[in-house]
């Protein structure tokens, strides 16, 4: 169902006017109107196609084309379904075992179309999940990359997702290595590094102190990136010929903070095309997965998830 707005000022651009009218950002209308879905009515039969830079004008008619279904996650049902194994499900939440090269959550409107994991947990569960009105992250308790793949936690009722987003804020929140390392939450990883010059020497050094904590300020090598300190938790390593098998558990949540911490001691990751100076496009796909989530449930039990 089409909804139609009448405008009362002049002289205002269409995406900033919509934005005054929504509590949604301009860029979520910017690809609204890229898709010929805001359009204005000319007269009683006609209809022009507006641009975001479209200068809105005193009585105006603009119609959205079904707006309802980008506020309430219905726009999900145009989203691809993939199979995605479950590894553990109760009425409150799953533990799914999330593919490579699968979104975690549409990065945009743009991106509902593709494979994603909101996209499959919409499906399997339609709108029984928490916060359906933000379509984009309903259910994400966290995130993967795209590229790394493995354990995912989805609430499925909005007591579970308090629950669990004060773990990940108290973990994140936390000053010290050991008040994060109290927290009952961790998230652990295993990586295949490609073992280059300068990486004997690291391992050496920490062989016999693993436990061994990386704890860098870093800028990440993504879009308006921000120096923030990262916390890397190295738990143990095994060399095979060429390569490197790490396990490590990350005290923060940053964008590329394994990728990045491991190349800078010379161990960056199989297929990393961002931090691995060696990376061809031969190269397989990112080595890197989420190994195993240990949490404390709503209930107070502890769970130890591995795959």
């Amino acid at each position: 169902m089409s909804q139609t707005l009448s405008v009362e000022q002049c002289g205002t651009r269409l995406d900033k006017w919509l934005t005054s009218k929504f509590p949604y950002s301009r860029n979520f209308f910017h690809h609204i109107i890229e898709r010929w879905w805001v359009i204005k009515k000319t007269q009683k039969w006609d209809t022009q196609v507006l641009k975001k830079s479209y200068k809105v004008r005193q009585w105006d008619k603009i119609i959205i084309d079904d707006l309802q279904r980008f506020l309430d996650g219905g726009i999900l049902e145009e989203a691809v379904w993939i199979p995605i194994p479950i590894v553990e499900e109760t009425d409150d939440y799953v533990v799914i075992n999330k593919p490579k090269w699968v979104l975690s959550h549409p990065n945009s409107i743009r991106d509902v179309q593709n494979p994603s994991v909101v996209a499959w947990a919409y499906h399997h569960f339609k709108e029984t999940l928490p916060s359906m009105w933000n379509f984009v992250r309903a259910g994400l308790v966290h995130r993967l990359d795209k590229e790394t793949d493995g354990l995912m936690i989805i609430a499925k009722t909005e007591e579970w997702m308090s629950h669990f987003k004060s773990l990940f804020q108290a973990k994140s929140e936390a000053k010290s290595v050991e008040e994060k390392e109290a927290i009952p939450l961790k998230k652990c990883y295993k990586a295949t590094c490609v073992v280059s010059e300068g990486w004997k020497s690291f391992l050496d050094k920490i062989k016999d102190s693993l436990p061994h904590y990386i704890i860098q300020d870093v800028i990440p090598k993504v879009p308006h990136p921000v120096v923030r300190e990262w916390i890397t938790k190295i738990l143990s390593y095994k060399i095979e010929w060429l390569v490197a098998h790490i396990s490590v558990e990350i005290l923060t949540w940053r964008t590329h903070q394994i990728r990045y911490h491991l190349s800078s001691f010379w161990l960056p990751i199989v297929g990393d095309y961002l931090y691995n100076p060696s990376y061809q496009e031969s190269d397989d796909k990112l080595q890197l997965t989420s190994q195993s989530l240990e949490f404390s449930d709503n209930k107070k039990v502890d769970k130890n998830l591995k795959i």
